[in-house]
């Protein structure tokens, strides 16, 4: 009996769920698309993406789009979050934000300060990924929903995931990484661009998800900044190029001439380094090691015979190193140091650097730059010679 008594003893102390919420009370925002305000000087359009809850739950209704999209405008992030209550019929939680899309428009504009709330909330989260809506506003990005997925915070990850996985154009960047550039020296920021391939033939989401070729989200190239501003794009190959320059490529693929035709090498291991040398002027030095294998060749080629295949390796270091300069110039051409040669320097010779780092950018803009690469063919596929048609 007196073990009894000391239970209900204890559990009167234990405090019950007070802030718990029912799911039909709770609206998850999951993704926020951030443009420059059509009212407000200086202000935000913040279009917040919602998810309802009771249809991820097993008895929760099972058809229609289980998002929906709400704007608000105010001076600040968190102004607009709360002026939003006036259409947002439920208690929002935004601890499941896993997406924040920027317009190019306010991008050009300059971030400025814009990851402030992110950082300083009760509720901050600084994991989730930033894409760069180009050439149209954020809110009409998160506005297409994709027969292939079931909300356009989906479409957008996934979309830049599989880019990353076979090609590389794309990189998923959280925004504590984002923050951390913007914070830094010696190296400025690039963010992954997402555009839609064509416009919606009708209001109607229901049209798209019919239609046989909707409209959808697409990777668009790698977006270059100047500390907050947004001055240039990297786009295909260049884009690519990038990521293997940071070492950030999972794997690619690169076609190089083979008689009048062309062959296809998919890269599986790839590693990149950076330096900065100081001889008579300072020179960009870019060392690039990649294994290959062959997966297409369009012309005949005896695989079999080693010179054949050093020939191959040879051809292809030529090609990447041409690239890679390519993209490197375009980078000086814009006056931005977004592969961190600056903070590489600023490790390496500090003296230098301090004395420097105000200047950087134009030193950067005009220093010589030095490419090496080494390919490596560890394998030709499953047939040694291609077939030739009789």
């Amino acid at each position: 009996m007196k073990k009894l008594v000391t239970l209900l003893f204890i559990l009167m102390l234990i405090p019950g769920c007070s802030n718990y919420r029912e799911l039909n009370q709770l609206g998850l925002v999951i993704a926020m698309g951030i443009d420059v305000s059509k009212n407000i000087e200086n202000g935000y359009r913040v279009t917040f993406q919602v998810i309802n809850p009771s249809q991820l739950s097993p008895t929760g209704a099972t058809t229609g789009i289980p998002v929906s999209n709400y704007t608000a405008e105010g001076e600040t992030l968190v102004d607009a979050y709360r002026r939003a209550s006036i259409i947002i019929p439920r208690d929002n939680d935004v601890t499941h934000l896993s997406l924040i899309v920027i317009s190019e428009e306010l991008a050009r504009k300059g971030t400025n300060l814009i990851f402030d709330a992110f950082e300083r909330g009760k509720q901050a989260k600084t994991t989730f990924p930033v894409f760069i809506a180009r050439g149209t506003s954020a809110e009409n990005v998160l506005g297409v929903v994709e027969p292939l997925e079931s909300n356009p915070t989906k479409s957008v990850r996934s979309t830049s995931e599989n880019n990353q996985k076979y090609y590389g154009i794309s990189k998923t960047i959280p925004s504590h990484e984002v923050i951390a550039t913007l914070s830094s020296e010696g190296k400025d920021l690039l963010l992954p661009g997402i555009k839609l391939n064509k416009k919606l033939t009708s209001k109607n989401q229901t049209d798209n998800l019919n239609n046989i070729k909707p409209s959808v989200i697409e990777v668009s190239g790698l977006a270059i900044f100047k500390k907050d501003k947004l001055v240039g794009w990297f786009d295909g190959e260049n884009a690519r190029n990038a990521n293997l320059i940071l070492s950030e490529l999972d794997s690619t693929s690169f076609s190089i001439p083979c008689e009048k035709k062309y062959m296809t090498l998919i890269t599986k291991r790839s590693k990149g380094n950076i330096k900065t040398l100081l001889k008579r002027f300072p020179t960009l030095q870019v060392n690039i090691a990649l294994n290959t294998e062959i997966s297409e060749v369009n012309c005949n080629k005896d695989l079999t015979d080693t010179k054949v295949l050093t020939d191959i390796e040879n051809d292809l270091e030529k090609e990447i190193i041409r690239q890679v300069q390519r993209t490197i110039q375009i980078s000086q051409g814009t006056g931005t140091d977004v592969f961190g040669f600056g903070s590489s320097l600023s490790k390496e010779n500090p003296r230098y650097w301090k004395k420097h780092k105000k200047e950087w950018n134009t030193i950067f803009s005009k220093a010589k730059v030095e490419v090496k690469v080494k390919a490596s063919i560890n394998d030709s596929g499953l047939v040694t010679d291609p077939y030739e048609p009789k």
